[in-house]
């Protein structure tokens, strides 16, 4: 069985989280989405919240497990036995800090990363720019699940 891990912080999740997140689906038998949690960040919504709003918008994909971890991706990796970390790339940004990733993550763990590029309707969209527009006072409910638009309303819109 080929077991694959995607992680990020979805902090909020996205359409585009969604998207990239179905394509990876594809690629594994099984696949683990990793909600990280980096005790040095400061998040606008609680870990409890992300990770139900995350299983939620997941709950179609029938290969997909979500779950939390505080510890090192590739720790994880190796206690589920992944061979692929699958990683989004919307932009040459992207790229560059996921390539910068692989190259670390090789010193911890000897599995793939493969990149997927999400669809180009998706590309522009970010937690980033969900929190914004949310900061300030904009519609931003075309850019993330719609069973989520009310509890991020909630935690983000001032």
């Amino acid at each position: 069985m080929k077991i694959g891990v995607f992680a990020g912080s979805f902090c909020p999740v996205t359409l585009g989280h969604v998207d990239a997140i179905e394509h990876a689906s594809k690629l594994v038998d099984k696949l683990f989405v990793v909600m990280g949690i980096n005790a040095s960040k400061n998040y606008v919504i609680p870990k409890e919240s992300r990770l139900d709003m995350l299983t939620r918008s997941l709950q179609h994909i029938s290969n997909v497990t979500v779950v939390a971890t505080d510890g090192m991706l590739t720790d994880f990796c190796q206690e589920i036995g992944a061979t692929i970390m699958i990683k989004s790339i919307r932009n040459a940004l992207d790229l560059q800090q996921v390539i910068d990733l692989a190259d670390i993550n090789e010193n911890y763990w000897d599995g793939e990363t493969v990149f997927v590029v999400g669809s180009k309707e998706y590309r522009h969209v970010s937690s980033s720019l969900v929190r914004e527009l949310a900061g300030l006072g904009k519609d931003f409910s075309a850019y993330v699940p719609a069973c989520c638009v009310e509890e991020i309303t909630k935690f983000l819109v001032r």
